[in-house]
């Protein structure tokens, strides 16, 4: 009751002082947007001063909260608009709330200014606002907890999870490729990829690595008959489009003897070289240095006598085309 009394005693004090000074050349004015708010709402508070222009009015610096329970949400910028006769209004909004209820009084608020030669200050009016609580209905009754409110999701919100979920199978796509890429033996980018030896090129090489190696002259004869069909497997394969790799070695003869351009010559030395490596990889036969050293001349000759220029490359391919169909 008493602060009750002692708002309306202020109100009445500073309404008297702003009548002595309803001729001065600055006015000043406080006041929300409503003189009630339920609990937890936001309100704006308007601060107006209407100055000459060569005045100089300090607005008041509030800085989190008002009156104790009322806090500061947000700072607006100041608006400033011409009035006539030289004159300006400058306005000042706050956005306010308050979690605790009750009646609060703001102000009065104290505006120091510089004019003509002289620096004094003037106040507001104090502006009231009344925080109502939510009522409720019957304190007798018990009521049963209210389920959680299940609000449809927006877009906004789906946005970062599929934004993640999204660079998540990139991530797992490009993993995948560069994995392929590495079992393949591959760079990671086909442009930075090699063009392809001629398969007589890799031949020649691979049969010159082996003839160096000397493995069947330290009786390693297995091991040099493996390696010796397969680089002649890999090269009929490369060379003539065939599967030789998972070819038999009556397959590949079949197939060789099938193919026009091919001399029948090399083809059955080719077929008796292949039948003695099967005897040494699978029954462990031990041929004699004369079998072993022309082995190895049956397949360099074969892909000597077999080997294509680049210009014939196209031609020889459609033809083994035509012949497997």
């Amino acid at each position: 009751m008493w602060r009750i009394v002692n708002i309306i005693f202020i109100e009445i004090v500073v309404s008297a002082l702003n009548f002595l000074n309803a001729n001065s050349s600055i006015r000043v004015d406080a006041r929300f947007d409503s003189t009630q708010i339920l609990i937890g709402d936001q309100i704006n508070l308007t601060v107006t001063v209407e100055q000459p222009e060569n005045a100089k009015v300090i607005l008041p610096n509030f800085r989190d909260s008002l009156a104790g329970k009322i806090e500061i949400l947000k700072f607006f910028p100041n608006d400033t608009q011409r009035l006539d006769n030289k004159r300006i209004k400058v306005q000042q909004r706050y956005l306010v709330t308050s979690f605790d209820s009750g009646l609060y009084q703001v102000g009065p608020i104290v505006f120091k200014y510089f004019f003509e030669n002289k620096e004094d200050s003037i106040i507001s009016d104090p502006v009231i606002l009344v925080v109502n609580t939510i009522p409720i209905k019957d304190l007798t009754k018990i009521a049963d907890i209210k389920t959680v409110i299940k609000l449809p999701l927006t877009f906004k919100e789906v946005l970062p999870f599929m934004g993640i979920t999204l660079l998540f199978l990139i991530l797992v796509a490009l993993g995948i490729y560069a994995y392929l890429r590495w079992k393949q033996n591959k760079p990671l980018f086909p442009f930075m990829e090699k063009p392809a030896e001629p398969a007589h090129v890799v031949a020649f090489r691979e049969l010159e690595k082996l003839k160096n190696a000397k493995l069947w002259q330290q009786g390693q004869f297995k091991e040099y008959y493996s390696r010796l069909t397969d680089i002649i497997r890999t090269y009929i394969e490369a060379r003539f489009n065939v599967p030789a790799l998972e070819s038999t070695t009556l397959e590949i003869y079949q197939t060789m003897s099938s193919l026009e351009g091919v001399p029948r010559e090399q083809v059955e030395e080719l077929h008796q070289m292949l039948q003695l490596a099967d005897l040494v990889k699978f029954a462990k036969a031990e041929p004699l240095p004369d079998e072993n050293d022309h082995a190895w001349h049956v397949a360099y000759t074969f892909v000597s006598k077999t080997l294509i220029l680049p210009s014939e490359n196209i031609n020889t391919e459609n033809q083994v085309g035509e012949q497997k169909l």
